[in-house]
């Protein structure tokens, strides 16, 4: 992460995330038997995300795990995208797990459209409003997991709680390979949709698998 933050001359806060290790956090929630510990790690990290919005009276923040790859030219589509992205919006995003191309785009920028969210998935890179931050707090209840966040999400969107808008093409995406695995689904190196200018590969690392 250090590394792209560099070259894209971004500045980055790296926020103290919940390992699956870390016995003692998790047993303050561990009230579930329907999720893997790293799920559990997952969901406390980026609820506390959430709290830290509200905390620091952010605006909006853009959540990054530390295993994405970039589009060189990001802070150019952002450019593009933001001016007309719909007041009100609560999520954004950036990277997914799904296919969200549905309906006439509310934005563009060259190649990359963002539309209504439908089915985002995953949590690797997605930007949240205050507004949605306060909505997430309220209708994610942490003492009472069900199931991993992205899917708690997805039904909040479903049901019109969150209004949330997704990429396609997304602009950063899940870098995976053997040396770095999924901690939330293990055994997992299944890359993602393709940059057209990914960071990384221009830095020299390349899918070794």
């Amino acid at each position: 992460m250090e590394a792209i933050a560099n070259q894209l001359n971004l500045d980055f806060e790296f926020f103290p995330a919940v390992s699956k290790f870390d016995r003692k956090e998790l047993e303050k929630f561990n009230n579930s038997d329907q999720l893997l510990t790293s799920q559990k790690a997952c969901y406390i990290s980026h609820y506390k995300v959430y709290q830290s919005i509200i905390a620091n009276d952010y605006d909006n923040v853009l959540i990054l795990e530390d295993d994405v790859d970039i589009e060189m030219n990001i802070v150019n589509i952002m450019t593009d995208i933001l001016s007309d992205l719909p007041i009100g919006w609560d999520l954004l995003y950036l990277g997914h797990c799904g296919w969200e191309k549905h309906g006439i785009p509310v934005g563009r920028s060259n190649e990359h459209g963002v539309y209504k969210s439908t089915k985002p998935g995953c949590t690797h890179a997605y930007a949240v409003s205050s507004l949605g931050a306060n909505k997430l707090l309220k209708n994610l209840e942490l003492n009472n997991l069900k199931a991993p966040i992205d899917l708690e999400i997805i039904e909040k969107i479903q049901q019109g709680i969150i209004i949330s808008y997704s990429f396609q093409p997304q602009v950063i995406v899940q870098w995976r390979s053997v040396d770095n695995p999924s901690d939330v689904n293990p055994g997992s190196t299944e890359g993602s949709y393709p940059l057209r200018n990914s960071t990384l590969h221009y830095l020299g690392f390349s899918w070794n698998y």
